[in-house]
């Protein structure tokens, strides 16, 4: 047994969720990632060409000359850019979700002595189911944005632990998603604000990585004006760029299995709150020991 075993199973304050998050990720990041790099190396590789291309196409929206030809888009080289960019994202982030949140529900049966390849079979077994949730629910919020950003909000939040009751509880997509808004009623604002912190703090993260971009680009600027030449905006997206904002986007999609452990913390608080299963297994567990 792991004498530095967390538990999940119980209730938790927003404060409790963040600590045990980082104690969790502290205790059992080294192993985690090892695993990440079977399971999600293929399309955290994929995902950040297609960010490098995005990146790319994007600087035709600032050239002057594709602007005044009436060729901004570049014969819809950005769409597809974008596409994508969006495709690999869901696809990666239902993986690495998926991944994490089994090595979490393994870590829970076994009290800490997780078994890599079990995570690694398991992810395998439900590879179609995750990717699947992954598109669907990123589809769920997609269309809640654009009737307006108040429904996509709201809708984000159930979406959030969709992967959570997949893994947890093995359900269905469909189940996972439908159960997802029983989980949420009446814990909508407490659920809302846990996830608004762990992205505040995920971005504060980031944006420690998107310094170098920004120097760089700021040096150009600078160096341009101090000449006395014009600056093309499409100029600030060379490979020095590129290279230095994929480096940004990869460490911030990194950082998303902080946001996978903080998910399994707020589903099995909510699940306790409303179902108090942990509890009941303790009791249980007891009764057997006497």
């Amino acid at each position: 047994m792991n004498n530095n075993h967390i538990e999940f199973k119980k209730k938790r304050e927003l404060g409790d969720i963040l600590t045990d998050t980082f104690a969790f990720l502290r205790q059992n990041g080294k192993s985690l990632l090892s695993i990440l790099v079977k399971t999600s190396g293929i399309p955290f590789l994929l995902l950040l060409l297609a960010s490098a291309y995005y990146t790319h196409a994007s600087a035709n929206v600032f050239d002057p000359i594709s602007i005044r030809n009436g060729n901004m888009l570049n014969s819809g080289a950005i769409i597809i850019a974008l596409f994508s960019m969006l495709a690999t994202l869901l696809v990666f982030y239902g993986i690495l979700f998926g991944t994490v949140l089994h090595y979490i529900k393994v870590y829970i049966d076994t009290r800490g002595n997780v078994d890599s390849e079990i995570v690694v079979q398991s992810v395998k077994k439900d590879f179609g189911k995750l990717i699947g949730l992954g598109l669907l629910s990123g589809l769920i919020v997609f269309i809640g944005m654009l009737f307006c950003v108040i429904p996509g909000i709201y809708l984000y939040v159930p979406m959030s632990l969709v992967f959570s009751i997949l893994v947890f509880r093995n359900t269905s997509v469909s189940d996972a998603i439908s159960d997802s808004f029983e989980l949420v009623k009446n814990e909508w604002w407490i659920t809302f604000a846990t996830f608004f912190i762990v992205g505040l703090i995920i971005w504060v993260i980031s944006m420690v990585f998107s310094i170098p971009a920004v120097i760089y680009t700021l040096t150009k600027t600078f160096t341009a004006a101090s000449e006395g030449s014009m600056v093309d905006s499409s100029e600030m997206f060379d490979w020095v760029f590129i290279v230095l904002n994929t480096l940004a986007s990869a460490a911030q999609y990194v950082l998303y299995i902080i946001t996978a452990i903080s998910t399994a913390f707020i589903f099995y608080n909510l699940n306790e709150r409303k179902h108090a299963t942990g509890a009941l297994e303790q009791i249980d567990s007891l009764g057997k020991s006497e």
